[in-house]
């Protein structure tokens, strides 16, 4: 009896033990369970369960701050910069006969070294990334052409008509931009993360053109006066300032060792204000009544909606320092920035000179020249998180 008791308590401790054992091991389960589920899910403002996404910023034993240093080789192109064309003059008498043939003489630009500046910070909330980045760009082309009698250039920049044995057209563009970004990092997949974020960017671009026409001693039938060999200039600007929003996605498509593809897209569209002038100066000796020799000066102020586009991809490397208390990363790739219309030089369309009876009628026509501009070319990018 006393041996059948002692095996019927060993038995029940036993089974006690197992049962601890058992409740033991689901607690340790359902906690770790538990954080699982922290990790991957999120209560939104409603105060509802959601799927949360996990961040993907480089995350460091310190201080939020990152900073970002590019250098920017890029080649500008920009329509509108047609200064003259070439022809063969065909007259009759001292009348000048159509001419259809010609050729037509425009700046391009070469390719010019930049710089972008960037300071961001890590903010605790929901992983929220503040960033600012300026880029400053400046480039600039001088272009000439000459002709020998009887051929000749006509200038496309000034009002009358005038046949020219060179012509000389120096182009700038001076490009300075700010983009403030609010965003967010997350991984979408094991091996893929997108960086969405809205910002707000404005962006200064000045634009001058300065022609200079040697005049032809082929005009000497169409002129009243001598005109041979005499220095013909033009100087046009156009000033813009823009604010707007812009949005767009960053994406890193993670090859290992520390290795991704890149591929950023953004968009904006600015309110912008423009101020553009154009004046035209003749030799002192050619018009003696005006004594600075500028024959035209005229200015216009307006505003229009001006969108572009930038993309970027290529080649990245991060890594870490110091314990993980630094982090450093490399990127280098292709970048287009597209500027829609906000090249707004005004041009000379149209002069008319009629003389009638004790009268003489005058008529000037402008238009702007309203054509794009894109900078493309290699950027290199270096950021620190420390």
């Amino acid at each position: 009896m006393k041996s059948h008791f002692i095996k019927l308590a060993s038995s029940a401790a036993f089974s006690f033990v197992l049962a601890s054992s058992a409740f033991a091991g689901i607690d340790d389960r359902l906690d770790t369970l538990e954080k699982d589920m922290q990790e991957v899910s999120a209560r939104n403002p409603q105060d509802t369960l959601g799927a949360s996404f996990v961040t993907s910023r480089p995350e460091v034993k310190g201080n939020n701050w990152f900073l970002t240093l590019d250098i920017t080789y890029w080649h500008t192109k920009m329509g509108g910069t047609e200064y003259a064309y070439s022809l063969q003059p065909n007259f009759s008498g001292n009348v000048l006969l159509p001419q259809i043939n010609g050729d037509m003489k425009e700046n391009d630009f070469g390719w010019d070294v930049g710089v972008k500046v960037g300071l961001g910070y890590k903010t605790p909330h929901d992983a929220w990334d503040i960033y600012a980045r300026y880029t400053y760009f400046n480039s600039d082309d001088t272009s000439s052409s000459s002709k020998a009698e009887p051929s000749a250039l006509v200038s496309l920049t000034n009002f009358a008509l005038l046949f020219a044995n060179k012509v000389k057209s120096h182009v700038e563009i001076d490009y300075d931009n700010v983009d403030l970004e609010l965003a967010r990092s997350y991984f979408y997949s094991q091996y893929l993360a997108f960086r969405p974020h809205f910002d707000l960017k404005t962006t200064w671009i000045d634009i001058d053109q300065d022609v200079q026409i040697t005049a032809s001693s082929i005009n000497g039938g169409t002129r009243p006066v001598n005109t041979d060999g005499l220095d013909f200039k033009t100087k046009d600007d156009c000033r813009f300032w823009g604010l707007g929003p812009r949005v767009g996605i960053d994406s890193k498509w993670f090859l290992g060792y520390g290795f991704h593809i890149f591929g950023d897209l953004a968009g904006s569209v600015q309110y912008g204000y423009f101020k553009t002038e154009a004046r035209e100066f003749v030799p002192p000796s050619a018009l003696p009544f005006i004594p600075d020799g500028q024959v035209l000066k005229m200015k216009h102020k307006f505003h229009r909606f001006i969108p572009s586009v930038q993309m970027f991809l290529g080649l990245g490397y991060d890594t870490y320092l110091n314990d993980e208390k630094q982090h450093l990363g490399f990127k280098l790739g292709y970048e287009v920035q597209y500027y829609w219309r906000v090249n707004q030089i005004t041009k000379g369309d149209e002069f008319t000179f009629n003389v009638g009876q004790n009268q003489i009628q005058t008529r000037l026509a402008f238009e702007k020249a309203s054509e794009d501009l894109m900078f493309y070319g290699i950027t290199g990018e270096v950021r620190l998180d420390f």
